[in-house]
């Protein structure tokens, strides 16, 4: 099984995604940094909380694109309100874009499809 890779700093979404994984099976590396991310997302699916701190849609998703291997998917997520960095996520070349509510509402469907 594939291991997801998470971009966030936000504690209780990292604890949610990671009960979600543990219940589906799946394994969960959880990064806080865009360089973090970088660095380990090689051929690996990704998961961005487009909420964290340093993350800019525009430029990290064809930074991970242009990765060899590029990774097998991105999946972003943002409140609803944040209309601007969703647009930018899915302009950007991310697989999958949610609101953060629609994300956790699919969660275990998510990580399943990722983790396969």
């Amino acid at each position: 099984m594939t291991s997801v890779l998470l971009l966030t700093n936000d504690l209780a979404v990292s604890s949610r995604v990671a009960g979600a994984a543990s219940a589906v099976g799946a394994s969960l590396e959880v990064v806080r940094t865009p360089d973090e991310l970088m660095a380990r997302a090689a051929g690996r699916p990704i998961i961005l909380d487009l909420e964290s701190p340093g993350v800019d849609p525009r430029s990290l998703a064809p930074q991970l694109r242009s990765l060899q291997p590029p990774p097998s998917a991105i999946v972003a997520f943002a409140p609803h309100v944040r209309g601007e960095s969703i647009a930018a996520a899915r302009e950007s070349g991310c697989d999958e874009v949610l609101s953060r509510g629609r994300f956790f509402a699919e969660l275990v469907e998510i990580l399943h499809r990722l983790a396969k």
